[in-house]
């Protein structure tokens, strides 16, 4: 894990529960005060209020006094996305403080860390049924292309030509489907699960740069790149009896 700078002077509360995992940040003066993370397959509504509480708690810092409170729109699974979107919707409500969401891909490329020399940057979680969602990032972080659910071959070709790094749960599946992968690659199945510590000094960075979300402002909303995996039977979905 290698969290972005932040700026020093905010307080922002982090969590995320759209993948495998469960984790809660507290950033303040340039620093994780306070972490937890958890890997699980489920159970992510039960565990993550209880999870939030903590790092407040340990970090010591009040609700009032937060700047910014943060979580991750996507891709993910439909119900961790609606688990932690609900919760942070709720609590920046209850508690009146903006709310800015950001993606796992981009939370999965910002804890890479060492780059191993590379010019760009591949986050690939794996989205099962073959796919990857994917996007690929310059080495300073700056989206090269917008998300995506692709094939292998598809999100490999995201990345130009030259020295290039692909992370995240889907870096195998990509390295293994595509025959005669280019010369200067390398791939690494980890980060495999966004961590809220780097989304809290993400968005700090952010915050430092763009300023907070304005007052009123929309809550950030589901970045679905396909459709749900369950669907009504057609009756039901028509209205019959």
């Amino acid at each position: 894990m290698a969290p972005v700078p932040g700026r020093a002077d905010m307080r922002v509360l982090a969590f995320d529960t759209a993948l495998g995992a469960c984790s809660a940040a507290l950033f303040e003066d340039g620093v994780i005060r306070a972490r937890r993370f958890e890997r699980r397959a489920r159970g992510h509504a039960e565990a993550l209020l209880p999870m939030v509480e903590a790092v407040r708690t340990e970090a010591g810092i009040a609700y009032s006094d937060l700047d910014l409170l943060a979580v991750t729109v996507g891709p993910g699974t439909f119900a961790g996305l609606r688990i932690g979107l609900a919760a942070a919707r709720g609590l920046a409500l209850a508690v009146g403080l903006p709310l800015m969401g950001l993606t796992t891909l981009e939370a999965i490329a910002a804890a890479a860390g060492e780059t191993a020399g590379a010019d760009t940057l591949l986050a690939a979680i794996d989205a099962r049924r073959a796919e990857i969602y994917a996007q690929a990032f310059a080495a300073d972080l700056s989206p090269l292309a917008p998300p995506g659910v692709l094939t292998p071959a598809a999100a490999l070709a995201l990345l130009p030509r030259g020295r290039g790094l692909v992370v995240g749960s889907g870096a195998r599946r990509i390295r293994d489907a595509v025959e005669g992968t280019p010369a200067g690659l390398v791939f690494r199945d980890e980060p495999a699960e966004p961590d809220a510590a780097v989304i809290a000094s993400l968005a700090a960075e952010r915050a430092a740069r763009r300023g907070l979300p304005p007052a009123g402002a929309e809550p950030p909303s589901p970045l679905y790149l396909r459709p749900p995996d369950a669907r009504l039977p057609e009756g039901a979905r028509r209205g019959d009896p």
